[in-house]
């Protein structure tokens, strides 16, 4: 048997594929080794994917219930807003009546007074009247005898008898 060196070529061709082959066997089975190879990675990123799917889901779900409890309380802040302005609005009113009825008695108290104080300065004028018609009444009966003396002496007496 006559070998040509090409058949040796073939022949040593053939045995690097067949060692290439073996190598690359064995390192598709390293990647797809679920423990330590690239399956491993593929196998931990298709869970954290699966939780991060989720978490993701209840997240939104949050945000949705957030989103609607917020938008309640905002109504009912703008709700209560309202009724705050409207209380702010009757109170002012109620201060102005207040400050009007105040003033209003003021006046009227200011002008009483004045037409009592008019009223007693003319009782008071009328007084001294008749304070010096008295005295001199008094000045002039002081010159007439006295003519109720007996007449002062007969209550006094009535006086002891009935007490």
């Amino acid at each position: 048997m006559n070998f040509e060196p090409t058949d040796f070529a073939i022949v040593l061709v053939s045995l690097a594929a067949c060692v290439y082959c073996f190598v690359l066997n064995r390192r598709l089975k390293a990647l797809q080794n679920t423990k330590d190879g690239l399956g491993a990675t593929i196998m931990a990123m298709s869970k954290t994917i699966a939780a991060m799917s989720s978490s993701t889901q209840e997240t939104r779900s949050h945000v949705g219930e957030m989103a609607i409890r917020l938008s309640s309380l905002l109504e009912e802040a703008n709700r209560t807003c309202e009724r705050l302005e409207n209380l702010q609005t009757s109170l002012e009113g109620t201060q102005q009546n207040a400050v009007d009825q105040v003033t209003a008695t003021q006046t009227e108290l200011g002008i009483m007074m004045r037409i009592i104080l008019d009223q007693s300065k003319t009782r008071i004028m009328e007084m001294t009247k008749l304070m010096q018609r008295l005295r001199d009444l008094t000045d002039a009966a002081g010159e007439i005898p006295d003519t109720a003396a007996p007449y002062q002496a007969r209550q006094k007496a009535a006086t002891r008898r009935v007490g």
